[in-house]
């Protein structure tokens, strides 16, 4: 069972979001993990694995959910998300072969020349995937 913090529910409502038993135990999986890339399959078993039953759709809706609200964030590469529990604005890399996604460390690469986002509307962030493979 994954162990309790007292700050996991305020966090919650922090967030605007309900602290509901599931949330609970999904923001606590979350904070044990420390810093990684959540698929939200590889999520699902490692809560099952810690005797936290949920279907694979509530984990999906949850991890959206926290996302929306600002407690993780959503890398996507091709026609698949993960969800990156290091909300610090960073980029990554793409392990072509292997399908790995890490944050790229130190100095984080700077894109310049964007262009005017069309009328009305504001830039959020710039987000770089630097894809890679072993020689």
């Amino acid at each position: 069972m994954v162990a309790s913090e007292p700050g996991d529910g305020e966090r919650l409502r922090e967030a605007g979001i309900r602290p509901t038993g599931q949330r609970l135990g999904v923001i606590r999986a979350i904070r044990q993990g420390g810093r990684r890339h959540l698929t939200p399959e590889s999520f699902h078993r490692e809560l099952a694995d810690a005797d936290l039953k949920m279907s694979l759709a509530t984990v999906y809706n949850t991890l959206n959910h926290f996302a929306d609200a600002g407690l993780l964030r959503r890398v996507g590469v091709g026609d698949r998300t993960w969800f990156c529990t290091n909300t610090v604005e960073h980029h990554h890399f793409f392990d072509e072969v292997s399908g790995r996604i890490e944050d790229i460390p130190g100095e984080q690469p700077t894109v310049v020349g964007l262009p005017a986002p069309p009328p009305g509307m504001s830039i959020l962030g710039v987000d770089v995937v630097i894809r890679v493979r072993r020689d």
